[in-house]
């Protein structure tokens, strides 16, 4: 009897050493590796994004060139936002697929991952290698409502890879870097400069007489009077980082400027900025020579009124 209880226990054991190793190799091969994509970021030559073909919009281009990232779509070429570059590029290096969600082709189109739906992000590294990313629909998760503060939203996307066939989900933000408008993707600055190197910032403006702002020593002059150093210091801190993203990309001046701004100093080139007139009363178009390439459109309450100013706004309420 003792016998049989023996051999019973070890059949036991030896059905459940079976089941248990079929059961975790069966698990071993229903796995996956997140890791489903290997980008090595600093190879990167180009990205080309193609919106979903059913918009019939012109994909952009983002290229590595010797003067950093440039940025083209169609005839337009243009410095690119370097941060914002290098931080998509840095989404890509932390690619990870969250779960398998479909193994097959015909799921695609659940998923919005057909050509006509879906985003395509194709990666051409130095050698001529490429790879293509598709990005398709976004699933947001409920979030739970928080003690302190917004509740904050986080979601998934779904995303294939090439022309395998498996659907993956990955973080929203990934997608979401890849989805910008193309001014978006263009480099904003249209001024920089150092405050401390300013010496003389003249404004000229069409039928009216010249004026000179001239720094001597540590003292701001005006037609030979001294102005008000705390507008005068306003005003540099203005005029030294201005930006903007309001591109006029079909803009061509065919009449002289109305108004011209001329800044010099030590250690810099002269900068140039000149105002053409709109097509409305309150239109103005903007260049500046730290960037030929690009006009800017400015209302008369934008950046137009903060850099063309009058002699007036730097005297002194008391002169």
């Amino acid at each position: 009897m003792k016998k049989n209880n023996i051999l019973i226990a070890v059949l036991v054991v030896l059905v459940l050493l079976y089941v248990s190793t079929n059961y975790l190799k069966k698990n071993r091969s229903t796995a996956f590796d997140p890791e489903i994509i290997e980008l090595d970021t600093a190879a990167i030559d180009k990205l080309s994004i193609y919106p979903p073909a059913r918009t019939s919009e012109e994909p952009i281009h983002i290229s590595r060139s010797q003067n950093g990232w440039e940025v083209s779509r169609g005839t337009i070429r243009s410095k690119a936002n370097q941060t914002l570059v290098k931080s998509a590029l840095g989404q890509l290096q932390d690619i990870k697929a969250q779960r398998l969600v479909a193994k097959t082709e015909d799921k695609w189109a659940s998923y919005e991952l057909t050509d006509s739906l879906a985003r395509k992000l194709e990666i051409q590294d130095k050698d001529g290698g490429t790879s293509t990313v598709y990005f398709g629909k976004t699933s947001y998760d409920q979030p739970a409502t928080p003690q302190y503060g917004p509740a904050s939203t986080t979601g998934s996307t779904y995303f294939r890879i090439n022309d395998r066939p498996e659907t993956y989900t990955l973080k929203n933000q990934i997608a979401s870097a890849f989805n910008r408008t193309f001014n978006t993707w263009r480099n904003s600055e249209f001024i920089k400069l150092k405050e401390e190197d300013i010496k003389e910032v003249k404004f000229e403006r069409a039928g009216e007489e010249a004026f000179s702002l001239l720094k001597k020593d540590s003292t701001w002059t005006l037609s030979g009077l001294q102005a008000d150093s705390t507008k005068v210091a306003r005003y540099l801190n203005t005029l030294r980082n201005q930006s903007s993203s309001r591109f006029a990309d079909d803009f061509e001046p065919k009449e002289e400027a109305l108004r011209t701004l001329t800044v010099r100093g030590a250690s810099m080139d002269d900068l140039v900025v000149k105002a053409y007139a709109g097509d409305s009363e309150n239109e103005f178009l903007l260049h500046s020579s730290q960037h030929p390439e690009t006009y800017i459109e400015s209302d008369s309450t934008g950046l137009y009124k903060r850099l063309f100013v009058d002699k007036q706004h730097f005297i002194k309420e008391n002169d």
